[in-house]
């Protein structure tokens, strides 16, 4: 019932914001910063972000160990990792915390029809590491794992569909998909893997970074990926039988590498942000929005306020719908002593409706 509550009011805000000529401008660009984190003492990185019913947000941040490739190993410190939930008006609040000793990333973030949180952990090291999995927030900020992924899997983004939950795999170039129950789900090879979905090789490319399959979100049936290293939007169709379709780029251009997190708005326009942008600036990041022409518009390239941008996320009340939120992600925080943030602009128009 209080999804659908939440659907209604929202369907108030869509009817307003379609009545406006197609061709209209109705976003003002005036991004107000609504949240800031510790970059740490070794720099901080926010990976990703989702909402809830009421519009609160919930981030997922982790605070790089001290590393020291010239010393022992033994003496390095570790990763931490945190969600974080921050509220429309800009309360923020830690909400769980777990060690990710010694190498391990806290990365995309969903929430599901019942607002339960879902966090994606990649691993790393040397046994006893930790594997990569899907943990869900529990009460008293507990992380419990949910998902269990093969050695050599790399879990970057999530979304839900149907009652699936489906995860990016940026190092195989695939898609995993699961059925979340009571017990642990552990499959054992992706839903989908192709080539299209692949990384670039950073010893052949110096452009490619090693991420294929990145940011993740649903339109009906189809199911859209952008893969980093090629600036790629991929679709895949999700048949009745819930095997995938053949993979189609619908859009690939250099701006877009880098490409992260995505988002649909009610117009069935494709909100990206990427990683970096074109001009060379510090701090770095880009904005595009692809129309369902798959026609690319540059909306914001190294404005200032974009610093390493990791996901845009919509507001999901009758007071935040035509928000737009981006997580910046501070990557490189270490360097040039800036701090993971969240910033929002008026962009006109709600967001897809996730359920």
């Amino acid at each position: 019932m209080k999804r659908l509550v939440i659907t209604l009011v929202l369907a108030g805000v869509l009817l307003v914001a379609l009545a406006a000529p197609a061709g209209a401008s109705t976003a003002v660009w005036q991004p107000r910063t609504v949240a800031t984190f510790s970059p740490g003492d070794y720099g901080a990185f926010a990976e990703s972000l989702a909402a809830d019913s009421h519009g609160n947000l919930f981030g997922s941040l982790t605070t790089w160990g001290y590393y020291d490739e010239t010393v022992d190993p033994s003496l390095w410190g570790s990763n931490i990792g945190q969600i974080w939930k921050v509220t429309p008006s800009g309360h923020k609040r830690l909400v769980a915390t777990k060690d990710l000793s010694p190498y391990g990333m806290l990365l995309g973030v969903a929430v599901d029809a019942d607002d339960h949180v879902y966090v994606a952990l990649v691993g790393g090291g040397a046994p006893p590491a930790i594997d990569s999995a899907v943990l869900k927030l529990g009460r008293h900020g507990k992380l419990t794992e949910v998902v269990k992924l093969p050695d050599g899997a790399f879990p970057n983004s999530l979304a839900f569909h149907s009652g699936r939950l489906y995860i990016t795999d940026s190092v195989l170039g695939a898609v995993w998909r699961v059925r979340l129950t009571h017990g642990m789900a552990s499959p054992a090879a992706p839903w989908l893997k192709d080539t299209l979905l692949a990384p670039g090789d950073p010893a052949t490319d110096a452009t490619a970074m090693g991420l294929g399959a990145n940011g993740i979100a649903f339109r009906g049936e189809r199911l859209f990926v952008s893969v980093s290293d090629y600036g790629r939007i991929v679709r895949i169709c999700v048949r009745d039988d819930g095997s995938p379709g053949a993979p189609r780029v619908i859009c690939k251009r250099l701006k877009l590498k880098t490409a992260d997190g995505i988002a649909f708005d009610a117009r069935g326009r494709l909100w990206i942000a990427t990683n970096a942008g074109t001009k060379g600036a510090s701090p770095s990041g880009g904005l595009y929005r692809l129309s369902k022409t798959w026609k690319l518009r540059t909306i914001a390239d190294d404005p200032g306020w974009l610093n390493y941008p990791t996901m845009p996320v919509f507001g999901t009340t009758a007071a935040t719908a035509t928000r737009l939120y981006l997580e910046n992600g501070a990557y490189y925080g270490f360097y040039d002593k800036t701090a993971p943030s969240i910033v929002r602009v008026r962009v006109g128009v709600p967001g897809l409706p996730l359920w």
